[in-house]
């Protein structure tokens, strides 16, 4: 099949995207796999179900699509699966893309529901016996881990109705799962949500706090003893987006800022620290080398965490 021009590099190479759902039983295995290596890898990645038609589109956009490879007596099973989202369920009805995340919005395809940008791309996990899809702008999306097949929303028994981050942090020693969700009161808005889910699988803490503006916050800095949530200038602006341009812009005049809140306390005890503007998508790790933030530091004091061990 020829690509078209609209997509460009993310419809082609690497980024690819796989056509079809597929069950292979037993796939050829070169050499021999470890005695006792069993379990299943799961995967999941951007994959329109259609090319994309307009010329906004990226490869974040892309439906989610989960790849579980078993490992089972030396031999090795592969399935995969779409997620049906609302959008994908949507599209798949109408035969053709209608939505695109990423450009501005349709006046033609409604979305009251605010689910129809759903895509669930980005990351899966296993918690508290469940398997979810997820995304930073929506809630989990739970999937059957034999079958693969969806679901639907996981709100954690109605508890939760806030975005929830691709990438949650899980406590070793507490089993406990950490998560966020940035724009919590709608597209754009500076709030930030934040909770902890315990290892059973109940919604322990939700709270909700305001950042200096509005940034695409994907992921967060987890340690023993805080939460870090960084404020970096890659700013979201709901007028930007319905005029056609792109959401988010980098804004560096509006300076970078990391809030430090330690963990289990309430909102009301986080404190900003201003730093260097920078974008950072994924933090590698986060650690304490002294014991807190000295007051009246203009700056984010080298005794606090080390924060932005990473690249984007």
């Amino acid at each position: 099949m020829d690509t078209p021009a609209i997509g460009g590099r993310y419809l082609t190479g690497n980024f690819a995207p796989i056509w079809t759902e597929s069950d292979a039983y037993w796939l050829p295995v070169t050499g021999e796999l470890p005695k006792g290596l069993e379990g299943t890898l799961f995967r999941n990645g951007p994959n329109p179900q259609f090319w994309p038609t307009s010329p906004h589109h990226h490869w974040f956009g892309g439906d989610g699509m989960i790849h579980a490879f078993t490992i089972e007596k030396g031999r090795v099973r592969y399935r995969n699966r779409w997620v049906r989202t609302p959008k994908w369920q949507a599209e798949n009805a109408a035969g053709h893309p209608l939505f695109d995340p990423f450009g501005p919005p349709d006046p033609n395809v409604a979305n009251s529901d605010g689910c129809l940008d759903c895509v669930a791309n980005t990351n899966i996990i296993a918690h508290a016996g469940r398997l979810l899809a997820l995304e930073e702008a929506h809630l989990p999306v739970e999937l059957d881990r034999n079958s693969l097949a969806t679901l639907g929303f996981h709100d954690f028994g109605g508890a939760l109705k806030t975005p929830f981050t691709a990438h949650p942090k899980r406590a070793p020693r507490t089993g406990e799962l950490l998560f966020f969700g940035y724009a919590a009161a709608g597209p754009f808005t500076s709030e930030i949500a934040f909770g902890t889910i315990d290892r059973q699988g109940k919604l322990e803490q939700l709270e909700m706090f305001r950042a200096p503006y509005s940034s695409m916050v994907h992921d967060f800095c987890v340690n023993e003893r805080h939460l870090l949530f960084p404020i970096l200038p890659l700013v979201g602006s709901l007028e930007r987006a319905q005029s056609g341009l792109p959401p988010f812009a980098w804004e560096p005049e509006r300076g970078a800022y990391v809030g430090v809140l330690r963990r289990g306390a309430s909102a009301a005890s986080l404190r900003w620290f201003r730093t260097e503007s920078c974008y950072v998508f994924h933090v590698m790790n986060a650690w304490e080398d002294g014991s807190r933030v000295p007051p009246g530091r203009p700056r984010l004091s080298p005794r606090l965490l080390r924060l932005f061990h990473a690249g984007a």
